[in-house]
């Protein structure tokens, strides 16, 4: 048989086989640092995998179905060369082999409007596979795939199932879930991480690593060539990762105050997202896609009812439905984001709530209450609070746009944006009507 144990490997690639090969691990998290031999480890133990399994089904899944194509395919070509095997056919959305395997090809982009669970893998069966790039992948795509293998065959070759992810550093959950935990000794079993830096790798091109070296942006070099998952972050951030982490497990400061902001939208154009606070505790009660007028006057008028809130305490955007809204249920108050603010040191009302929300969160004083999927969703929108003119130290201060923030995450920030408005109360004037609180850190 063509496949020999005697092939090229380094050692990080030997250790993740034997990860692989024991039943003890399901998810084997491969990666850490640029060219550590991520894709050259995937396509070569699916190679394996699909020629020593006949009538087995596996996935390469990637956040760009092109790009999981096409950088997948020329890896895969160069593997099976090294081997001489040729008893497979490739496509634009499979890799078929001649005695019934295949790897199938898999979008895993985030769609929130059209396929917010990722119900569009919820028929597929699949033996087990690989995501490539999980830095860029939505954690929910990753969590309804885990339901999704060891479905195809493993009970007829008696083989556990079996996932492997390969990444770089990234400050999501990948940085929360699985390194930092892996960094404290904490990792439990069916995760196993192994870290591959390019200077584990001795096949690589001999200017591999000066490349590397050479790359001018600090926190990509360290990313890339160091493997370090703490590299610097932005100077802009206004909130480090681990703060934004800490907003789903602290407890807010004790406080009677009440209030409701709502980010609003109809017929699909972003999200509908509605939260529900006791001082800087927010609940997140109301999320849909897709809302009428009217459905959004009645939940949120149910939401006052149910939470005791009062329309002087409800904020809603002003972009439109604020408006309507405020015709139906009158004495709430519309946001306007681009008006004076209060303090004159920022350069707009949002900009000050947005930069007291980054204070909260600073402080370990907000916390947020809401589903896994939300929670996901609400720190990567939360990263978005940064800076727009860092570098100018007489300037006032201001975050950076929507546009570009919705050019970031390719999609609208709505959760960001509800929270944003929940710090009205905050900024606002004690004798504005509303009594702010005092927190202590």
């Amino acid at each position: 048989m063509l496949f020999t144990d005697d092939i090229q490997i380094n050692e990080k690639q030997r250790l993740a086989y034997n990860y692989l090969r024991d039943d003890d691990y399901t998810y084997v998290v491969y990666g850490g640092g640029g060219g550590g031999g991520k894709s050259w480890l995937g396509c070569e133990w699916l190679m394996q995998c699909g020629y020593y399994l006949p009538d087995t089904r596996w996935f390469i899944g990637r956040n760009n179905l092109k790009d999981c194509r096409e950088s997948v395919l020329v890896t895969w070509r160069l593997v099976a060369n090294s081997y001489g095997f040729t008893g497979y056919k490739t496509s634009n959305d499979s890799i078929r082999f001649d005695n019934g395997s295949e790897v199938i090809f898999l979008d895993l982009t985030f769609y929130p409007k059209k396929d917010p669970l990722y119900e569009r893998f919820g028929s597929k069966e699949f033996t087990g596979g690989w995501i490539e790039e999980a830095g860029e992948v939505h954690f929910l795509a990753f969590e309804v795939l885990k339901s999704r293998i060891g479905r195809y065959n493993n009970v007829r070759y008696g083989i556990r199932p079996k996932m492997l992810v390969t990444c770089n550093p990234k400050k999501n959950w990948l940085y929360k879930d699985i390194y930092k935990p892996f960094a404290a000794g904490e990792l439990q079993k069916p995760y196993c991480f192994i870290r591959a830096l390019p200077t584990d790798n001795p096949f690589l091109p001999p200017d591999y690593i000066d490349t590397l070296k050479g790359i001018k942006d600090k926190a990509t070099r360290e990313r890339l060539l160091y493997g370090n998952w703490d590299y610097e972050d932005d100077p802009s951030a206004l909130c480090s990762f681990d703060t934004i982490s800490d907003v789903f497990t602290n407890t807010a400061p004790s406080s009677t105050r009440k209030a409701i902001s709502a980010d609003l939208a109809m017929q699909g154009r972003d999200r509908f997202i509605a939260g529900s606070w006791r001082g800087l505790q927010c609940t997140v009660k109301i999320d849909k896609g897709k809302a009428t007028g009217k459905s959004i006057e009645t939940d949120l008028a149910q939401l006052m009812k149910t939470d005791g809130v009062g329309r002087s305490q409800t904020v809603a955007d002003s972009d439109g439905l604020g408006a309507y809204l405020e015709s139906y249920l009158t004495g709430i108050k519309t946001f306007h984001g681009g008006s004076k603010p209060f303090d004159s040191t920022y350069s707009s009302l949002k900009d000050e709530c947005a930069y007291k929300l980054a204070e909260a969160i600073n402080n370990r004083w907000l916390q947020i209450i809401c589903t896994k999927e939300q929670e996901q969703a609400i720190m990567e929108e939360l990263q978005l609070l940064m800076a727009d003119n860092v570098d100018n130290d007489k300037g006032k201060k201001r975050i950076v746009s929507k546009e570009r923030m919705k050019q970031i995450i390719q999609r609208s920030p709505d959760y960001l944006d509800m929270l944003i408005m929940g710090m009205y109360a905050e900024v606002r004037p004690q004798n504005a009507g509303i009594r702010r609180i005092s927190y202590k850190s």
